[in-house]
């Protein structure tokens, strides 16, 4: 018999449907952000990855974090560079083109992730951060 499943310990299924849903979770939220190019293929996986390591309950939770900061670094690089009304204009075409089922980088090449137009952010960093961040808060004050 092996030793290791002699040991009291969740299934191999009970772990795969445990990664399956965080890996699904964070995939559904992140991969129509990549579809409408206002993310790229890197982040979704990353964040796939991260779904899968801790559940999709505390992926939840590091998304949170991750929005957060993501938040609060994205005012501070619009205001540093001083494109706040720019900023606004675009969030607006964003809502505008959504609304009428249209990717808003198709009339404007700014909003493509992919653009050197537009002021783009680290979120492979953010993602990083939020959930070490989180980790480490869940250790401090579990």
């Amino acid at each position: 018999m092996n030793a290791f499943l002699t040991y009291d310990s969740p299934s191999a299924t009970t772990g795969i449907l445990f990664s399956l849903k965080g890996l699904g979770l964070a995939f559904l939220v992140y991969f129509p952000l990549y579809l409408v190019r206002g993310m790229g293929a890197g982040d979704v996986k990353l964040m796939a990855a991260v779904g899968a390591i801790v559940g999709w309950v505390l992926w939840l939770w590091i998304l949170f974090f991750t929005a957060i900061l993501g938040g609060i670094t994205a005012v501070i690089v619009v205001l540093s560079k001083g494109r706040v009304h720019r900023t606004l204009q675009n969030l607006w075409m964003i809502l505008v083109s959504l609304r009428y089922g249209q990717a808003p980088y198709a009339t404007n090449p700014e909003l493509d992730v992919s653009s050197d137009q537009g002021v783009r952010l680290p979120h492979g960093v953010i993602i990083a951060v939020g959930a070490i961040g989180f980790l480490v808060a869940k250790v401090i004050w579990p």
